[in-house]
């Protein structure tokens, strides 16, 4: 059905507050883009639900892509002609959590399985916050207990029984919170935040790193169901550091914000406990999808999706197996501002951006005019799991085809529907299609993923922690320790600034085809607006 022109002023302004709510800004008018105002990917999927929710319809994501302004996406919601239908849950309400087997979910038993064949391999999780203000040890410690205590997926054992597996519930326990004394603060100069905090690499102690360094290093007994390493450093002014070492087989980066949300309310509210909804219910949640009819079309998509594509993108292997390195890209100050105008007219997320310019630069360095490339997807659209502790991550595939005649445009419309696509499209498992495609494999290589993409918003990650302001740090260094395919590409989005990380495993990639790759990405983000009628490949 058409979009109804002329909404009433009363479902705009009750549309405004769903995108004030979502975006974090006010005063968001009709011709307002939700580009313009830095939506992404993750946020669209929030703002769809919520709006659905408020208007009592079920929202395509697609739509709001093809709709971007808060007028025409209101115009468009009023004028959808189908309610809504309530999911069923597949856990109902009234079963508590101990009526819910415990089980692994398909990230965690691939997690589970990497490590039981290569001991040596790490799924450590470093996480690093400056803090402006003051955090005490005490209540710090506590709140960690208290986080323990009510998240199952904090205590939960994973036991190797005869080459299987069991899923086991430990009793609570209270995480050590290690203290480190980080001597004089590096810089005394106030930084870009205003706070006069740490927030760089180069402003970082060397107690730091050092600590985090050997955080991953150190294995974590999987069967102690104790896989969370905590301390708060402090500078000799009382300024002070949070770091955390988290196993991935109970977090990602949906998480962390979860986290976050939970120790400040554990310190601010101690004596009140609620119910939360528990990673076995999540668990359930998946395998029910399992063979459903959603489960099955998912399937046939990407079945068609990949069909005929390598399940490798082949990268400038060095002739000798280097170290494994990471680095920062060479990205322009403003390059976000600067890429509005072409979000905006194209429909297009900032990912959508970064994608195309990563699948250009592997079809220009490669010579290839197919590829694909992955990247991390946050499967926890029921609202159910909003607030869900531990990890919920699939593997998305973008392919990106080109002929003699493509366009960075045209590049850039076919990974805004690969997208979209992907993330209609993601309640099959990414182990699910791999069993069902067979692609050939080979030791190391994940296939049709072994570029990828992460996109890390830390701007979401930025919280008050018992009062004390928590803005993240990014430790380059520590990349190059756990780089798990041949090139990562990290996209990270830090108080308004874009930064890039690259890392690569030196035995399929050197580091100067890495640095290439880099500078061609980079280079091609930085004029991207005027790039969009370059030939992908060269002519002639």
């Amino acid at each position: 059905m058409d979009s109804v022109p002329n909404t009433p002023p009363g479902r705009l302004r009750r549309m405004a507050a769903v995108w004030e709510q979502v975006l974090k800004k006010g005063g968001i008018g009709p011709e307002d883009s939700f580009f313009t105002l830095g939506g992404q990917s993750v946020m669209a999927g929030t703002l769809v639900r919520a709006a659905g929710e408020r208007f009592g319809v079920r929202i395509p994501i697609r739509s709001l892509f093809e709709h971007s302004r808060l007028g025409d996406f209101t115009d468009h919601v009023v004028g959808l002609a189908l309610p809504t239908t309530p999911e069923p849950d597949t856990v109902p309400r009234d079963v508590g959590p101990p009526d819910v087997p415990l089980e692994m979910t398909a990230f965690q038993r691939r997690i589970w399985l990497a490590e039981q064949i290569d001991p040596s391999v790490r799924n450590h999780v470093p996480l690093a916050w400056s803090v402006a203000g003051r955090l005490d040890p005490d209540r710090l410690r506590a709140a960690l207990g208290r986080l323990v205590a009510e998240h199952e997926i904090l205590r939960t054992r994973f036991v190797d029984e005869d080459g299987g597996w069991s899923v086991q519930l430990g009793a609570p326990w209270l995480p050590p919170l290690e203290l480190l004394d980080l001597g004089e603060t590096p810089d005394d100069a106030p930084d870009d935040t205003g706070d006069n905090t740490p927030n760089d690499s180069t402003d970082i102690p060397d107690a730091v790193t050092e600590w985090l360094e050997a955080a991953l290093r150190l294995p974590f007994d999987l069967e102690s169901g104790q896989l969370l390493r905590a301390a708060l450093g402090e500078f000799a002014d009382g300024r002070q550091v949070l770091l955390l070492c988290v196993h991935h087989m109970v977090i990602d980066g949906e998480s962390i914000p979860v986290l976050l949300a939970e120790l400040d309310r554990y310190c601010s509210t101690p004596d009140r406990p609620r119910p939360v909804v528990q990673y076995r219910e999540f668990a359930a949640h998946q395998r029910e999808q399992r063979d459903s009819a959603a489960w099955h079309s998912d399937l046939a998509y990407w079945e068609a999706a990949l069909e005929g594509a390598s399940a490798d993108t082949p990268l400038p292997a060095p002739d000798r197996p280097e170290p494994n390195g990471a680095f920062r890209l060479p990205l322009p100050a403003g390059l976000l501002d600067s890429l509005r105008a072409v979000q905006s007219e194209h429909g297009a997320s900032w990912f959508m951006v970064a994608a195309t310019a990563l699948a250009v630069s592997l079809h220009r360095s490669t010579g290839l005019d197919d590829v694909t490339l992955g990247s991390p997807t946050a499967n926890r659209d029921h609202p159910r799991f909003a607030e869900l502790f531990g990890p919920s991550l699939n593997t998305a595939v973008l392919r990106s085809r080109v002929t003699a005649d493509s366009t960075v445009l045209d590049v850039l419309l076919r990974m805004r529907g690969e997208a979209l696509g992907a993330l209609e499209h993601q309640a099959v498992e990414f182990d699910d299609v791999l069993n069902h495609l067979k692609p050939a494999r080979r030791f190391g290589y994940t296939p049709y993923v072994n570029v990828t993409l992460n996109m890390n918003l830390l701007d979401d990650h930025v919280a008050v922690l018992d009062g004390a302001r928590l803005t993240p740090l990014l430790i380059d260094e520590l990349r190059s320790d756990y780089a798990k395919f041949g090139l990562t590409v990290t996209m990270v989005q830090l108080e308004g600034r874009l930064i890039g990380l690259a890392s690569h495993r030196g035995d399929q990639l050197g580091a100067d085809g890495a640095r290439d790759l880099a500078d061609r990405l980079a280079g091609l983000l930085a004029r991207f607006s005027e790039s969009l009628d370059e030939p992908v490949l060269p002519r002639g």
